[in-house]
C-alpha cells in the first residue's frame, strides 16, 4: 500500500484508504480542516507502517474496497474514535452484498478508449463531477490498476473478518455497489446507515472537508 501523509501538526489524525484506483489526486479539494491525514491507496500490497503514538485521536474513513482492504489490515489499525465506510462493503467480493458479475466485468474491462464514458457510467452523478474528475484524475498508469484489481481479488478467503463500522454512508444512486443490498448488509449488521441523495459512487465532490466526512 502507498501512503501519502498531509503534515498540519494536530494530534488528531484521519487515516483515509482510499478506493481502487485512487491516488490523492482525486480528493486535492478536501480541506483537511486541523486534521492531519493519512492516504492509503494502490493496494498490490498490504503493507501499512506509520507511528500512531502522537495523536490523541485517530478516526478511520474508508471508500469502495478500502472499506473491505479495511477488514485486511484491522490488527495493524490502532485504536480508532470512529470508522465511517463510504459506498463500500467489507464482503466485496461476496456474489450477494458485493459487486454484481456485470460490475466485475467493467473494472476488468476498462481501458484507455474507454475510461472517461466508465467514469460517467459508474463514478459520477452528473457531467459537472465528471468534469472535475477527469481534471483531478490519478497519477497513476492503468497497469498499475489493474495489478491492484488481481492483488485485492487475491486477498479474499474464507478466515476473512470485516471490520465492524460506526457508520456506513451510501449513495442512492450508487452504480458500484446495489442500495438495497448494501442497506440490507449494514442493518442486519446494526451500522447506522446515512443515505446522500442525488450522489454517485464518487461522491466527494459534494464535500468541502474530511471532517465533513465523518458525519458526526
Amino acid at each position: 500500500m502507498k501512503l501519502e501523509f498531509i503534515n498540519n501538526k494536530s494530534d488528531k489524525l484521519i487515516i483515509f484508504l482510499t478506493g481502487w484506483g485512487c491516488d490523492s489526486r482525486q480528493f486535492e479539494l478536501l480541506n483537511s480542516d486541523g486534521f492531519d491525514v493519512l492516504i492509503g491507496y494502490d493496494y498490490s500490497d498490504l503493507e501499512f507502517d506509520f507511528d500512531f503514538s502522537s495523536y490523541k485521536e485517530i478516526n478511520l474513513i474508508t471508500f469502495s474496497a478500502g472499506v473491505y482492504v479495511a477488514g485486511l489490515i484491522q490488527d495493524k489499525l490502532p485504536k480508532l474514535k470512529r470508522k465511517v465506510a463510504i459506498n463500500g462493503n467489507p464482503y466485496a467480493h461476496d456474489s450477494y452484498y458485493g459487486l454484481s458479475d456485470e460490475v466485475k466485468k467493467q473494472f476488468t474491462s476498462v481501458s484507455k478508449d474507454n475510461i472517461f464514458d466508465f467514469r460517467r457510467k459508474y463514478l459520477v452523478f452528473t457531467d459537472d463531477e465528471l468534469e472535475l474528475l477527469n481534471k483531478y484524475q490519478p497519477h497513476r498508469s492503468l497497469e498499475s490498476c489493474m495489478q491492484e484489481l488481481v492483488a485485492l481479488n487475491s486477498y479474499y478467503d474464507s478466515d476473512y473478518k470485516p471490520l465492524k463500522f460506526d457508520l456506513a454512508v451510501l449513495s442512492v444512486d450508487d452504480k458500484i455497489f446495489n442500495i438495497n443490498r448494501q442497506t440490507e448488509y449494514y442493518e442486519k449488521n446494526n451500522i447506522p446507515i446515512k443515505k446522500i441523495e442525488n450522489a454517485g459512487h464518487f461522491l466527494f465532490f459534494k464535500y468541502k472537508s474530511y471532517k465533513e466526512l465523518l458525519f458526526e
